[in-house]
C-alpha cells in the first residue's frame, strides 16, 4: 500500500463547522501534518476539546453572519499574515415535508449551507489574490442531484453551491487560487446522523455503506494541497471501496 505524507509545515488553514465531522477530522489531520489551523463552529463543547491541542486555535463563529466571518478573516490575516486553504465543512441538516418547512427553518439552512460558504470566499478572495496562491475546498452531496424526502432545504443548498464554486473558481485561476467541491458520500457525521432515521441508517450501512469522518480526509489533503495544483472548478464524487476481508 503507498503512504502519502503531506507537508504543510508553515501553512495557515481555517476550517469552518470544524467542531465535529469531517471538519474536526480535517483540522487534526492539517495540524498533524504541520499547518496552523483556525476552526471555526458554533458548537462550544466541541471548540473546548480542541483547545490545547498543538497548532489548533478554535474559535466560536457563526458563518451565517457575514460580519463575524469577515472578522475571523481579518483576524486570520492580521495574525497570521496568510491564509493558505480553506476546507468549508460547516452545514446543518433537518427533515420535514416541503409544506412544513417554516421561513425560519429555510433561511437558516440557506445561511449556513450556501450563503456562509460565500461570505467566506467573498472574505478570503482579496488575500489568496493577493498571495497569488490559495485553495478552497466546499462540499456538496449526492442528494443535490438525487434529492430525498424531507431534505429539500438542504439539498437545495448543496446544488447551490456548484454554480457557487464553478464561479468562484472561473475568477480566482488568474490569481492561482483554487476552488473544488467534494461531494464525500454518506459520512457519519451530526449532519446525517442526526438527521436520517434508523431505519435509513440501517439500509445504507447494509448496502452501499457508511464512511468515518477520517476515512475522507486523504481526499481533502489531497484537494487542499499542491498535489492537486492544477485542479479547480472540479465536482469530485468520492465513492466508497470496501476493502475485502483477508486482503
Amino acid at each position: 500500500m503507498t503512504r502519502v505524507i503531506y507537508d504543510f509545515a508553515g501553512s495557515v488553514m481555517l476550517v469552518t463547522g470544524g467542531a465535529s465531522g469531517i471538519g474536526r477530522a480535517t483540522a487534526l489531520a492539517c495540524a498533524r501534518h504541520g499547518a496552523q489551523v483556525i476552526v471555526a463552529d458554533v458548537n462550544p463543547s466541541g471548540l473546548a476539546s480542541l483547545s490545547g491541542i498543538e497548532r489548533i486555535d478554535a474559535r466560536l463563529a457563526d458563518v451565517g453572519d457575514p460580519a463575524a466571518v469577515a472578522a475571523l478573516v481579518q483576524h486570520i490575516e492580521r495574525t497570521h499574515g496568510r491564509i493558505d486553504a480553506a476546507v468549508l465543512a460547516a452545514a446543518i441538516q433537518s427533515r420535514q415535508p416541503l409544506a412544513e418547512i417554516d421561513d425560519a427553518q429555510w433561511r437558516r439552512h440557506m445561511a449556513v449551507n450556501l450563503d456562509g460558504v460565500f461570505y467566506a470566499i467573498r472574505a478570503l478572495t482579496p488575500i489568496m489574490q493577493r498571495q497569488r496562491r490559495g485553495a478552497i475546498l466546499a462540499f456538496t452531496s449526492g442528494l443535490a442531484t438525487l434529492g430525498w424526502p424531507g431534505a429539500a432545504a438542504y439539498a437545495t443548498t448543496k446544488a447551490g453551491l456548484v454554480g457557487l464554486i464553478k464561479c468562484a473558481a472561473l475568477e480566482l485561476r488568474p490569481f492561482g487560487v483554487r476552488a473544488n467541491l467534494l461531494s464525500p458520500g454518506l459520512v457519519a457525521t451530526p449532519v446525517f446522523l442526526d438527521a436520517a432515521t434508523e431505519a435509513e441508517v440501517a439500509m445504507y450501512r447494509n448496502s452501499v455503506g457508511i464512511s468515518e469522518p477520517e476515512d475522507v480526509v486523504a481526499s481533502i489533503l489531497h484537494l487542499i494541497s499542491d498535489a492537486s495544483a492544477s485542479m479547480t472548478g472540479a465536482v469530485i464524487e468520492r465513492r466508497l471501496f470496501p476493502v475485502q476481508q483477508g486482503s
